[in-house]
């Protein structure tokens, strides 16, 4: 080995060339210096942006505090007049002195619901102002990151997202209702229907892939989905053979940690082994199952009959439904065999079809838990070929099409309260491309899929009016105060 030799440099010279190492017999060392310096002026610039941005945000957090507060005195003056109002509706007034006073405090909160309405429209100049300056910070921090040419700030990003992922495994491992949050919307009571409108659909949580491995892509999955089931610890996981057709067996988990580690589970056989040939008489058809009761409810096979198989007793109960087509008639796009599907919600129970004479239009109807008899039915405008998948919320058919290979689109709904159907534009993002059974579940507000072969759970994100909002004075029993639209804004009127 060569012995390592020590020289110290009598001159250093910065240049872009190389020098000559024979200068007057001194040793002369060259450093190539980078094309580009950090800047650092633009640290210090972003630094005082910081500082202003601050500054503006805690600005506008008063303001906006300020006129949350005005907006409360607002309601309690509106709350008065309306009482008072009553009072002459029954009484009359006095004298006209008395009317004109009542006059004269609805016009003064007519002036003032107007420089509210002002002042909100003022509030979204601060927000914009805001956020441009985000957007300009933003840009200075993704300048910076070009210099960090050992991509630290990008491994620690990847570092604190890994952690992140850790944490959400270790609670979903503890807690079977875990899922995203829903962004601050308060849930409504489990089993009530007032006023439940979905509103928007979290993420997906991946929870695990199907027992029986990845080439199984179709089937179904969840929980106990009647309202307030005694057993509401119990998942329950049946994929199809790989026909993507015939469901000859299913997992009972009793708790979701059984689930997670595939243990303590009882495995059920549909198929029957009779002479030298299998039966499959009593096996189910298509993704269109769910559990229901601590029963399992589901199209029977080759049939247009519903079977129901009672998990205690493994007793199968068989009913026909007149005119409803099968094998694969009209399914879902995308989605093979699943002529029936059935659905669990605050309402009870449901399943839907189409028959020849509704052309493919789907139908809903109400199905009796006990005897497997349809009480009601309900016949769509909705061709059912060309929805991939739906599921019930308080009597409200809920419809999803393809968008892309990892979104669904929640676009239409039935209400069977009312008859009356309408329009959705909810994006539910997927991790693959298709949905075979989406269901939701009213013990615990959550959508159940499986996905090419995955477990997958959704939080649903409801509808509520908060007493603390921004964008609306709320009045009593609907007089006093009105949010009307205008220009994309929202502005007050006093009535």
């Amino acid at each position: 080995m060569a012995a390592s030799l020590q020289v110290t440099a009598d001159h250093i010279i910065f240049h872009d060339a190389a020098a000559s190492t024979e200068v007057n017999d001194e040793c002369v060392c060259s450093m190539e210096l980078p094309d580009t310096a950090f800047p650092t002026h633009m640290v210090v610039f972003l630094d005082d942006a910081y500082k202003n941005f601050t500054s503006d945000t805690e600005h506008e957090e008063d303001k906006i505090t300020a006129l949350h507060f005005r907006i409360i005195h607002f309601v309690d003056r509106v709350k008065n007049v309306t009482d008072i109002i009553r009072e002459h509706e029954t009484k009359g007034f006095k004298d006209d002195a008395d009317y004109q006073n009542v006059n004269k405090t609805i016009n003064d909160l007519k002036k003032i619901g107007n420089e509210l309405s002002t002042l909100l429209n003022a509030t979204d100049l601060g927000v914009e102002v805001l956020l441009n300056k985000v957007n300009n910070i933003s840009s200075i921090v993704w300048q910076l990151e070009t210099f960090d040419e050992d991509n630290v700030l990008v491994t620690r990003r990847e570092n604190d997202k890994l952690r992140k992922q850790l944490a959400d495994c270790e609670e979903s491992a503890g807690n079977p209702n875990f899922g995203l949050p829903s962004a601050g919307l308060a849930r409504p009571e489990i089993g009530s229907c007032n006023n439940k409108i979905l509103l928007n659909i979290s993420k997906p949580f991946i929870v695990k892939l199907n027992w029986r491995g990845f080439s199984y892509k179709y089937g179904g999955w969840g929980k106990d989905f009647a309202l307030g089931t005694k057993n509401p610890g119990a998942y329950w996981v049946a994929p199809l053979n790989t026909d993507e057709r015939l469901m000859e067996t299913y997992r009972v988990y009793s708790t979701y940690k059984d689930l997670l580690l595939y243990r303590n589970q009882v495995e059920r056989s549909l198929s029957q082994h009779i002479g030298l040939t299998w039966n499959y008489i009593n096996c189910g058809q298509g993704s269109g199952m769910i559990l229901f009761n601590n029963s399992l409810y589901y199209n029977c096979y080759n049939s247009r009959n519903l079977c129901k198989q009672d998990l205690k007793s493994n007793h199968i109960k068989r009913e026909k439904v007149d005119d409803a087509v099968f094998n694969n008639w009209y399914s879902y796009s995308g989605v093979s065999w699943q002529d029936f599907d059935f659905a669990g919600d605050e309402k009870g129970l449901w399943v839907t079809y189409s028959t020849e004479q509704s052309k493919g239009k789907l139908i809903i109807a109400k199905v009796d838990p006990t005897t497997l008899k349809i009480l009601k039915t309900w016949q769509t405008s909705l061709n059912k070929p060309e929805v991939t998948n739906t599921f019930m919320i308080c009597g409200v058919l809920y419809a999803l099409k393809r968008v892309s290979a990892h979104k669904e689109l929640i676009f239409y709904t039935y209400d069977t309260n009312t008859g009356k159907e309408s329009t959705l534009n909810i994006i539910m993002e997927k991790l693959s491309d298709t949905a075979q059974s989406v269901s939701y579940n009213p013990n615990d507000h959550k959508v159940y899929m499986y996905n090419d072969g995955y477990l997958v759970t959704y939080d649903m994100m409801f509808k509520y009016h908060s007493p603390k909002t921004r964008r609306s004075v709320p009045s009593d029993e609907g007089q006093g105060a009105l949010t009307v639209a205008s220009r994309g804004r929202q502005q007050l009127a006093v009535i």
